[in-house]
């Protein structure tokens, strides 16, 4: 069975990908196919969740141009993504299978919308996952995603984002996504309102710590300290994935003088370039915290490092 699904899958991402524009994405062409493949019209979620039986299932891929030779391997493959067993298969529940997503349901058939915070931390966690470079790589991808350079991201720019990061959100979602993402409701994301909202707010009692690391180092308290100054006092060895063998120190000291220098392109301010604002240092060990769930560990690395 593992054979016929990893078959199916490689030759539907083939044919979504031929297909899909920068206009219609992969999932737009799935959702047509499922809803257009009802023989009996259902009640239609407004957060695009189509549902198809065994028959419209195999209908809806033919539209796509796969074709299920027989029902057998129909079947298997209704079995496979039918992930809360009811006997229908949801536009949602498939493509979370399908991208490897978490799919929000209960066993009783029953669709359960995911909330604007809930769409905002399953973004959050797939760049947790990828270590505080992920918010490292957002900041640099923010200026890639502008694609007429404004400083801002328009539903469009955003959502051609969003489908980079592959998460299977529907397009509903990505407009609801996109509403709390705008804190000020101008209709556009500028970059703090992006990164709040994907990091959220550091914990009060992290942020009095981070503090009092960069009074220590503003020794002469103008707000800033000079870059040379901490290449030369940050200590990465008793950093975790330093420990933990995953990373040399050299690597990890990149990663801290990366971060500011991804900062100073994106100031819009007179500052020298060969200091460090306490903003920026703040905002290096926000990215810190958003990885590290236990407030000992995070005071832990905060003194090691300094």
């Amino acid at each position: 069975m593992q054979g016929v699904i990893q078959r199916f899958e490689k030759e539907l991402k083939i044919k979504l990908q031929y297909k899909s524009t920068g206009i219609q994405s992969e999932e737009d062409i799935l959702l047509r196919a499922f809803s257009s493949s009802c023989k009996t019209k259902r009640d239609f979620d407004w957060q695009n969740d189509e549902r198809v039986d065994k028959d419209e299932f195999k209908i809806a891929m033919e539209k796509v141009g796969i074709m299920i030779p027989n029902n057998i391997e129909r079947d298997q493959l209704f079995k496979y993504y039918d992930t809360d067993k009811n006997g229908v298969l949801y536009f949602r529940e498939f493509t979370a299978k399908l991208y490897g997503q978490p799919y929000v349901g209960d066993r009783k058939g029953n669709f359960q919308i995911r909330s604007s915070e809930q769409l905002a931390e399953d973004f959050r966690a797939v760049l947790v996952k990828r270590g505080v470079k992920g918010f490292i790589g957002m900041k640099r991808s923010f200026n890639i995603m502008d694609d007429n350079k404004s400083g801002t991201l328009d539903m469009y720019e955003f959502t051609k984002g969003m489908v980079d990061y592959r998460l299977g959100f529907t397009e509903g979602e990505i407009q609801r996504l996109f509403d709390y993402f705008d804190y000020d409701k101008s209709g556009d994301i500028d970059y703090e309102e992006f990164i709040r909202a994907v990091r959220g707010p550091m914990k009060v009692g992290r942020k009095n710590i981070v503090n009092l690391a960069f009074e220590k180092l503003d020794k002469d308290g103008n707000g800033w300290i000079d870059i040379d100054e901490i290449r030369g006092l940050y200590t990465p060895k008793r950093h975790p994935d330093v420990v933990s063998n995953k990373k040399t120190e050299d690597q990890i000291l990149q990663e801290f003088m990366a971060t500011f220098e991804a900062s100073h392109a994106m100031r819009n301010n007179n500052t020298p370039n060969y200091v460090v604002t306490k903003q920026e240092f703040e905002e290096y060990y926000n990215n810190i915290s958003a990885t590290i769930e236990d407030d000992a560990h995070f005071k832990l690395i905060i003194e090691n490092a300094w």
